[in-house]
């Protein structure tokens, strides 16, 4: 028996399982387990929050960059220092 060489057919699998176990208890009319807490939208749920908080991720680090930018040109155009009629 040749194993399996695609490395997201477990997954795959796992959720056509899930979603026809789910298909089949409706079908009956009784539910193995509610359906927010149902595996596959724990799954989604969880995928979905990892997508945001990437997105927050990227952001944090993009306005970190800007930041840090901003600042050493404003270093190196002198623009941070007093002037001459300031006082420190």
């Amino acid at each position: 028996m040749a194993l399996v060489r695609d490395p997201f057919f477990w997954k795959r699998f796992s959720t056509a399982v899930h979603m026809d176990e789910e298909a089949k208890a409706v079908d009956q009319g009784t539910q193995t387990t509610p359906a927010p807490t149902s595996w596959l939208s724990r799954e989604r749920r969880k995928r979905k929050r990892s997508i945001i908080y990437g997105f927050i991720i990227f952001f944090a680090v993009v306005f970190a960059v800007a930041a840090s930018v901003i600042v050493w040109w404003l270093a190196k155009n002198n623009w941070l220092q007093p002037g001459p009629d300031e006082t420190p």
